[in-house]
C-alpha cells in the first residue's frame, strides 16, 4: 500500500491511498481517496459498484480521472514524450462515524463483458474494506 497527497486534479484527495485491495483505517472527518490506475483510451473506465458503502460512515465527495501527462513527461524535463501512458481515477470520501463499510470500484465494460485488463482479469474489481474510528 501507498499512500500519498494528490497534487494535481480539480479535487481535494486528501490522503491517497494505492493498492489493488484491502483494508484501510481513517478517522472520523477525514477526506480520503482510493487511486486506481487506469489506461482510460482503452476503454479502463473505473466506476463504483453496488453496493454503495454505508453513507453513515462514510459519504463520496467525488471522482476524477487525472492523465499521467505532465511537464515531467516532455522531452527534456525527464519524460521519453511519449503520449498515452494512462492516468489515474480518484474516488473521494469523508468519513463520518465509527463503523466499518465496504467500497468496491471496478472497470464497467470489461467486467461485465468478460474482457481483459492489463493487469489480468482478477484486476477489473477492486475492493477495499474502510475502518472508521
Amino acid at each position: 500500500m501507498t499512500i500519498h497527497w494528490m497534487t494535481t486534479g480539480k479535487l481535494d484527495h486528501g490522503t491517497v491511498f494505492s493498492q489493488t485491495s484491502g483494508q484501510l483505517t481513517v478517522k472520523p472527518g477525514e477526506l480520503f481517496s482510493i487511486e486506481v490506475f487506469a489506461y482510460q483510451d482503452a476503454g479502463d473506465i473505473w466506476t463504483m459498484a453496488s453496493p454503495a458503502p454505508d453513507p453513515a460512515i462514510v459519504q463520496a465527495a467525488g471522482d476524477e480521472y487525472v492523465d499521467n501527462f505532465g511537464v515531467k513527461d516532455l522531452p527534456g524535463f525527464g519524460g521519453n514524450g511519449a503520449l498515452g501512458t494512462g492516468g489515474h481515477y480518484y474516488f473521494t470520501f469523508r468519513a463520518q462515524s465509527p463503523g466499518r463499510t465496504t467500497i468496491t470500484v471496478h472497470v464497467r465494460f470489461r467486467d461485465q463483458a468478460g474482457g481483459t485488463f492489463s493487469g489480468g482479469p482478477d484486476q477489473t474489481k477492486r475492493q477495499f474494506t474502510i475502518d472508521v474510528r
